[in-house]
């Protein structure tokens, strides 16, 4: 049996998974969530797939590494990514900038983000809705874009600055690819293409030609090896990479732990043209044969039990983190203002104060890192 352990508030992303694609795995895949896992005297055993591990305390890390440090070794447990030695975000940029694989870098906002080479944009650390901003090309443009983002309910300590890559072909196109990691094999998911330095679904074009590329990619693998290496380096069993390509080399956006696996019946398909729609669900075909095997080949028996992460923990078990930092006294100001006002305000103050409630939040967070430093 395959424990998918997610947050309860997140395994809608197993379920639509095992209502289409994966209902030849459904019998092998059970969904468990931390919330219950954390409050258990006895766990079974079988594969525990430890996603989402960004949306976890430091706490709750804790105690899971102190279970599968207690399972090390044990035949009919294994465990799929490691609580506190698989990457992150910015954990992830800073190895692989380190060892010359990516060519950009990142840094905490509250960080020495001058030091980056510009131009740079803002993304947060733990979620995973791309670029927060446009791309900024001064201090002054990277303090505003942090403004913005606290006027709209961000947190500063999950606020990453990026250095920009351009992985863009001759003719200004940008391609992101996707590739799934399952034990020890990788497979290949998705091309993205279209104009947009920051490539999302919705603004890839879907052309025969790029079908055809997708097709090409997900059957032949061309950059399994490279991707082998960073999943190594990331300590990821499982997860799907974002990425592109430049000059040959794998340029790495990030190893999202709780990726979307496969939409329901109900997938918006809006977005391919009705005569490339057969097409691209053979593809798609082609892939998911793959995870069901890849699947398989991590299964393990449910043939014993052993004692829960809170019986060796000694406690009554961490209480389950939110997905996001708890909102700022800032935020939870402005939320007390009617939806309407608020975004009249935004659209009036947000140039003149975005600036000044950047500034002031950096000095206030480096001051108190620095005692001597005056905001």
């Amino acid at each position: 049996m395959i424990h998918f352990v997610t947050p309860v508030s997140a395994d809608w992303t197993v379920r639509e998974y095992l209502s289409r694609w994966g209902l030849p795995v459904a019998d092998r895949i059970r969904i468990e969530h931390y919330e219950t896992l954390f409050q258990r005297e006895r766990i079974q055993s079988g594969s525990y797939v430890l996603s989402a591990l960004c949306m976890l305390s430091p706490e709750e890390r804790t105690v899971l590494e102190n279970l599968c440090e207690r399972l090390a070794g044990a035949q009919s447990f294994r465990f799929l990514n490691h609580p506190t030695r698989s990457l992150r975000r910015l954990g992830l940029i800073e190895e692989l900038a380190r060892l010359g694989w990516n060519e950009f870098r990142a840094v905490r906002a509250t960080g020495d983000f001058e030091a980056l080479r510009y131009p740079v944009f803002l993304r947060a650390e733990r979620t995973h809705d791309g670029a927060l901003s446009p791309l900024l090309r001064s201090r002054r443009e990277v303090e505003a874009a942090i403004g913005r983002a606290l006027l709209r309910g961000r947190r500063l300590d999950d606020l990453l600055v990026v250095e920009f890559c351009d992985t863009s072909d001759e003719r200004g196109y940008y391609r992101k690819y996707s590739a799934y990691v399952v034990g020890d094999r990788i497979l290949p998911r998705s091309v993205e293409c279209g104009r947009a330095w920051m490539m999302k679904h919705s603004q890839s074009d879907f052309t025969r030609a790029i079908l055809e590329e997708e097709r090409a990619y997900v059957v032949e693998n061309p950059h399994r090896d490279q991707l082998a290496r960073i999943f190594s380096v990331a300590r990821v069993d499982y997860g799907r990479i974002d990425y592109a390509v430049k000059d040959g080399r794998v340029q790495t956006w990030e190893i999202n732990l709780l990726p979307t696996i496969g939409r329901g019946p109900g997938e918006s398909k809006a977005l391919v043209p009705p005569e490339l729609l057969p097409y691209r669900e053979e593809t798609k075909a082609i892939f998911y044969r793959g995870f069901q095997e890849a699947w398989a080949a991590v299964d393990l028996p449910m043939d014993g039990w052993a004692p829960g992460p809170v019986s060796e923990a000694g406690a009554s078990g961490p209480t389950p983190a939110a997905g996001a930092p708890k909102p700022s006294i800032l935020t939870r100001t402005l939320h007390r203002v009617p939806a309407r006002l608020r975004r009249a305000a935004r659209r009036v103050l947000a140039p003149i104060a975005a600036p000044l409630v950047g500034r002031r939040a950096l000095r206030r967070a480096r001051a108190e890192v620095d005692p001597g430093r005056v905001p």
